[in-house]
């Protein structure tokens, strides 16, 4: 990468804290095409990077300390204080030439690079499922629709029912044995009321059977 094509600038511009952690938010503007991106860090991932800087030969500016007596976190004023601090840093940070023309200052920026499209990437993914998941629920209306909707009746082919004792065991199949029933029961009277010269022909069939 050559010298004018590192034109970017950081800043510190605020932080957020979360229960007992605090982020500090580094703003990456590129100044040759007025972009920025911006990324959440700790502390301690911001002094790391100060620790693989301190390996160049140039002068740094100086970083903020680490409070060893008093915890900075549980502190509003003291993270203000060390928001500064960082602000100061990075701004004055990228005036050295050794850190603009290093791989570790061109890794960091790259990484928080990468660090941010996958935030926003993750933030699109959350809304189309929301989206989704909002289409995807059925209004009062629509539920009110389908619960009037009438169930079909079988035909018989149609008939979901394939084994014949639940097959007896339907309406269809009991108003047709009763019919049945009453049909056999008639014509067995028919039959017994047949006589030939006054003596009844079934009964004397079955007579003779036996």
């Amino acid at each position: 990468m050559q010298e004018n094509e590192f034109a970017i600038s950081i800043c510190v511009p605020s932080f957020k804290k979360n229960d007992d952690v605090v982020y500090y938010q580094l703003v990456f503007t590129q100044n040759n095409q007025r972009r920025s991106f911006s990324v959440d860090y700790r502390y301690s991932h911001l002094k790391k990077l100060y620790e693989s800087l301190q390996t160049l030969k140039g002068s740094l500016p100086k970083f903020p300390p680490t409070n060893w007596w008093r915890s900075t976190n549980q502190n509003d004023e003291l993270i203000e204080e060390r928001r500064i601090q960082l602000d100061y840093f990075f701004k004055t940070l990228l005036l050295c030439k050794d850190v603009r023309q290093s791989l570790i200052m061109k890794n960091f920026i790259l990484k928080s690079q990468c660090l941010h499209l996958k935030k926003i990437e993750k933030e699109q993914l959350i809304l189309t499922k929301k989206e989704r998941e909002a289409g995807a629920t059925p209004n009062m209306s629509q539920k009110k629709a389908k619960s009037q909707l009438t169930t079909p009746v079988c035909g018989p082919a149609e008939d979901p029912i394939e084994d014949p004792r639940e097959r007896a065991r339907s309406w269809e199949f009991k108003f047709t044995k009763k019919k049945s029933e009453s049909m056999c029961i008639k014509d067995n009277n028919q039959l017994n009321n047949l006589t030939f010269g006054g003596v009844p022909i079934f009964k004397g069939i079955i007579l003779r059977l036996k």
